[in-house]
């Protein structure tokens, strides 16, 4: 081990804590500004900074010479995405918003025992046109991100909970439940994707495509008929739209036919109050189904938001 000043070392962490932090926001800030322009739905993006005992703990056993140099993670982010399909997206965004120093795909060709501990890992640091005054202490900072879905991450926290840092780690007669969790977990990974890919083609031909009578209502059928019914109107937020599938069905309203037909029977009626209560076009597509199966249907209730 080398033999270094471990109090000098630490002292001058800890001075330099103020500069981390920054890094840490600045790096978060950079990330997600990329990441909302895009239509990728992220879970969370936590941050840390190691903590100074941390961070002698890892320099002492990985015996750096320099330690604050050495260490390229002091700074984390973790990109938590929801489907394995937008692993590769963010990281392409990861690699366009900063300049990449190194990577390590621990997901392909990895052992699928090992699922727990699978991520895209990048060090990276800002880019020269990241320049003035807000960058002059930041310019040769390293920090680490890493991009997983929120299966790999629970899986991930589950292990690391019970500390498990490597395949020698688990007792023999532990290995196999360990391995079919770590199964579990990574079949879950797989079909979540295999779901969501199945739902968006589903999606797209009932948007593509002439909507039948007799089609069953659920959020996507109905989501898909207030689209091309009301192409003028507000589109309501998806929690709006699942709470009038339940209204609808709670009512008798099961098929899209049916509502069509109540809609277009209570659809003068339905102009006329619009008009007289608030003189213009007032309601967004699920007020306006609403406020017409009241007219139509006396019976009609409208469920608790409760």
């Amino acid at each position: 081990m080398v033999d270094l000043d471990w109090d000098s070392i630490r002292q001058q962490y800890i001075k330099e804590m103020p500069i981390f932090l920054r890094v840490k926001e600045e790096a978060l800030f950079i990330i997600n500004q990329a990441l909302n322009e895009t239509n990728i739905k992220i879970y969370s993006i936590p941050t840390r900074v190691k903590d100074v005992n941390s961070f002698i703990s890892k320099s002492k056993r990985k015996d750096y010479k320099n330690p604050l140099e050495d260490v390229k993670d002091i700074v984390g982010l973790r990109i938590v995405c929801l489907f394995l399909s937008d692993i590769d997206l963010i990281s392409d965004i990861v690699r366009s918003s900063f300049d990449i120093i190194s990577s390590d795909n621990k997901i392909d060709g990895s052992d699928a025992t090992l699922f727990g501990y699978l991520s895209v890992h990048f060090i990276a640091k800002f880019k020269d046109e990241c320049s003035g005054p807000r960058y002059s202490s930041l310019k040769d900072s390293h920090f680490e991100i890493q991009v997983r879905t929120l299966t790999m991450d629970a899986w991930a926290n589950i292990s690391h909970y019970l500390d498990y840092k490597s395949d020698v780690d688990i007792p023999r007669d532990l290995k196999r439940d360990f391995y079919a969790l770590s199964g579990l977990f990574y079949v879950a990974d797989t079909h979540f994707e295999l779901f969501y890919n199945a739902r968006e083609k589903a999606t797209q031909l009932l948007e593509k495509h002439e909507l039948k009578p007799s089609l069953e209502i659920n959020y996507d059928s109905l989501r898909a008929f207030l689209g091309k019914r009301f192409p003028d109107r507000e589109h309501a937020e998806p929690n709006e739209i699942s709470k009038l599938v339940e209204e609808l069905i709670n009512n008798g309203y099961k098929t899209i036919g049916k509502l069509e037909k109540a809609l277009e029977a209570s659809a003068e009626a339905f102009l006329d109050y619009e008009m007289k209560a608030h003189g213009e076009k007032y309601f967004a597509d699920v007020g306006l189904v609403r406020v017409s199966l009241s007219h139509y249907d006396k019976n009609y209730k409208k469920i608790s938001s409760t």
